[in-house]
């Protein structure tokens, strides 16, 4: 994992145009007898789109439910993302004509408003990808603890990114890179036997919880 990770935290907000970021959050389901095939494809597309995205991510699960790919693009702001979006819909996700692709959602989040822009580097290559569904109203709260506790974990157990949904339930997907898996053991047992975490009164808010460790497609800028 990469020491030199940018973006040390504060708790306090970002700049406006950081805070503007909006990012699209894509899962592909599949078909596994043709999972090459189908990781190429996607590394192909967020590449290439031509729709104002900024392809910062793509991950295969290797465990739970098995046949997804998740893909984590970046626009400056709501109306960029959205007019692509509009497009992905009137013509098509250019994902959606390949045979071994059973499934495309398409969703959009926003980062915590107290998190730095985030940078693409080598920091896995094991990232846990958490997607916490909130109770109803569970997200001030939520975003209230990570903001007292995220800036000391950060410092010992780098976070890539924490999102909240802006559509659908009230919801987080947060995501962790880890040298392996026994790193992630590691990590969260120092974090909470030195009571670093979890965030004060955020747990409470959790209704449904996943938590999956994938791998980064070949090509993707997070590795």
């Amino acid at each position: 994992m990469n020491p030199d990770r940018p973006g040390a935290l504060t708790g306090e907000d970002q700049a406006p145009d950081v805070m503007a970021v909006r990012f699209e959050w894509t899962t592909v389901k599949f078909a596994l007898v043709n999972q090459i095939e189908v990781m190429e494809r996607i590394d192909d597309w967020a590449w290439s789109a031509n729709d104002g995205g900024q392809y910062l991510g793509g991950w295969i699960a290797e465990n739970g439910r098995l046949g997804q790919i998740w893909v984590l693009r970046r626009f400056a702001g709501i109306d960029p993302l959205l007019a692509a979006r509009d497009q992905q819909r009137r013509i098509g996700h250019p994902l959606s004509h390949a045979e071994s692709i059973q499934s495309i959602s398409v969703e959009t989040f926003a980062a915590f408003s107290f998190l730095p822009m985030l940078t693409v580097g080598s920091y896995g290559p094991a990232y846990e990808i958490r997607d916490y569904r909130l109770v109803p109203g569970g997200l001030p709260a939520t975003i209230a603890g990570w903001r007292t506790a995220l800036p000391r974990r950060h410092s010992v157990d780098p976070i890539t990114v924490v999102m909240y949904a802006l559509d659908g339930v009230d919801r987080i997907v947060h995501i962790w890179p880890f040298a392996s898996p026994n790193d992630r053991v590691a990590k969260r047992k120092q974090v909470y036997d030195e009571k670093i975490w979890p965030p004060p009164g955020a747990p409470e808010m959790i209704a449904e919880a996943d938590s999956t460790m994938a791998w980064p497609l070949p090509r993707s800028p997070l590795q």
